[in-house]
């Protein structure tokens, strides 16, 4: 099986899967992109299944559309030729699609949550053999419904469960719901390229400063932008997502982090520019909210002063338990049925 990743996101959302099928005995390749620091997080995260960097990202338009796809596909290409694969997965990646569906005329599975990119989409409909997107659209021929968000893949309480007395928690002396966690993103992508940049730096100083604040810059050359008494995080952090869960608040510039504070019970503000289907599933459950950057510092008042209806964290992600799939075991069962 090869498993291509392009964004730490997606290393999140295959881990659960990988390790899996990894027990079972399968056999699995995992093909990523030189991109920040992706090729290190990869190593951490999988230090028994073998990885192979190929092609760049250098987070400039030209970078992404000529070395991240164009040049990239033949790269691809040249690696699996004359390997015995017999089914790839991906989030998105068409390039991944396009060699095993056409040329190796093999199974790929592609998995998405931004129907908004509607180019991207149709060239993932063109390369897949199913393309499954959260219930965020009607289903339509090879394009089906995975009940439950990507994030749901490493956050469900079956994968995850936060730890108190993790290293970072020590190194910084943190209390629970005693800090505000903080993501900026880099707008060097294509996603957020029309996007103003240090978003949250430009509201920093009106922010409460009763509150101890981590902050996850992408971008860390940027640093001298936001106060110094914050505390910079120097990723990759293994003990991320228990940081975001003992926060009292989420404060986000991109999408994915802000949806991942909604579910692990967070109120989660996301003030990036992006209207995204995904965004509003967590939005109509209550616990993530899109402003624009500027009402950010009331909406954060009126949070912790209580005058929002916020549900018990324990009981939401519970509730959120219920509703959705275990979306490991059902790409395994994916797995299964091509194997058959």
């Amino acid at each position: 099986i090869l498993i291509d990743i392009g964004h730490p996101a997606q290393a999140n959302f295959f881990k659960n899967v990988i390790k899996i099928l990894t027990k079972k005995g399968y056999t699995i390749i995992i093909t990523s992109i030189n991109r920040g620091k992706l090729p290190e997080i990869l190593e951490k995260e999988f230090p028994n299944n073998q990885i192979k960097i190929i092609g760049k990202h250098k987070s400039s338009k030209r970078s992404i559309i000529f070395e991240a796809n164009i040049l990239r596909f033949f790269q691809l290409l040249n690696y699996v030729i004359g390997k015995k694969f017999n089914i790839a997965l991906s989030c998105g990646s068409f390039i991944t699609g396009a060699i095993f569906k056409f040329i190796l005329r093999k199974p790929n599975i592609q998995f998405d949550d931004d129907p908004e990119r509607v180019k991207n989409v149709f060239l993932e409909k063109l390369t897949s053999s199913e393309l499954f997107f959260p219930p965020i659209i009607k289903p339509n021929g090879k394009v089906k419904i995975m009940n439950a968000l990507k994030e749901w893949a490493y956050l469900s309480p079956t994968y995850f469960a936060p730890d108190p007395n993790s290293d970072t928690f020590l190194q910084y002396n943190l209390k629970p719901k005693e800090y505000f966690f903080i993501r900026e993103v880099s707008t060097g992508s294509l996603n957020y390229i029309d996007q103003k940049s240090n978003l949250i730096a430009s509201i920093s100083h009106l922010l409460p400063t009763n509150f101890k604040i981590l902050l996850s810059l992408e971008n860390k050359s940027t640093i001298n932008l936001y106060p110094k008494d914050w505390i910079l995080l120097q990723e990759p952090v293994k003990d991320i997502h228990s940081l975001i869960y003992y926060s009292k608040i989420m404060i986000s510039s991109g999408d994915s982090m802000a949806r991942e504070g909604a579910m692990l019970g967070v109120p989660s503000i996301y003030c990036g520019i992006r209207d995204m289907a995904a965004n509003k599933v967590m939005i109509d459950k209550g616990m993530l909210f899109k402003v624009y950057i500027n009402d950010v510092p009331e909406l954060i008042n009126r949070i912790i002063n209580d005058e929002l209806f916020l549900e018990n964290q324990e009981d939401f992600r519970n509730k959120l338990k219920e509703e959705w799939i275990d979306v490991p075991e059902f790409i395994c069962n994916i797995i299964e049925k091509y194997k058959k």
